[in-house]
């Protein structure tokens, strides 16, 4: 019997930019990840309830709830309180962000960021093997008129 590939890992991204959420959802998509979204931090706690992901990628300006409630939130549920956190924001890294780190599995990248680290990022929370290779692009103008 062929072996049954593993279920794609599932991110939660909690994101209120529409554009950066939809730009991360595809990006991540792209790497084979099963996704949900949130435009806010109540949302994710309500998504992470019914859906636990197996890495949150939250932003910490959000409204109705920031994304620093929401890593202390869903590091005071069972279900939730191993699932590694991203945080990322172009805020300065202040006494606020430091205490919410300190609650472990909690990575801070600022805004703005570059997909590829993020993806690594994501992947070195999952235990998976981190590849980032240089993408190379031949510019080179061969003539075709000889």
């Amino acid at each position: 019997m062929p072996d049954q590939p593993a279920p794609a890992k599932r991110v939660l991204i909690a994101e209120d930019d529409d554009s950066l959420r939809r730009l991360l959802e595809l990006r991540l998509r792209a790497e084979q990840f099963e996704i949900q979204n949130a435009a806010d931090g109540a949302e994710a706690i309500e998504i992470a309830e019914r859906w636990t992901p197996d890495v949150v990628v939250c932003d910490v300006m959000m409204p109705r709830m920031s994304g620093l409630s929401v890593c202390r939130e869903l590091r005071e549920r069972e279900a939730t309180t191993h699932v590694p956190i991203i945080l990322l924001t172009a805020r300065c890294f202040d006494e606020d962000i430091q205490q919410v780190m300190a609650l472990g599995g909690i990575e801070y990248i600022g805004k703005p960021f570059d997909f590829n680290e993020l993806i690594a990022t994501v992947r070195k929370l999952l235990g998976e093997p981190v590849n980032i290779a240089p993408r190379t692009i031949d510019l080179s103008l061969e003539s075709t008129s000889r």
